[in-house]
């Protein structure tokens, strides 16, 4: 992993751990929309794509699901 994954993964991390009060800052859509890039960038193998593979699922497990 690079500088960058690794610094990365303890801000994703450390947001994970910690318990902070969650703020709604997001409409669903633009929830699905933030996931679905994540999910994009860490389907690639540039820096950052493990992190972004580790923070999309962490929101995703997060989201409503349809019905």
């Amino acid at each position: 992993m690079s500088d960058i994954d690794d610094r990365l993964l303890a801000l994703v991390d450390g947001v994970v751990d910690c318990d902070e009060q969650r703020l709604p800052l997001l409409t669903l859509r633009e929830a699905r929309a933030a996931v679905e890039l994540l999910q994009l960038l860490g389907s690639g193998r540039g820096e950052g794509a493990y992190a972004a593979r580790r923070l999309a699922g962490n929101l995703a497990r997060r989201i409503p699901t349809d019905g």
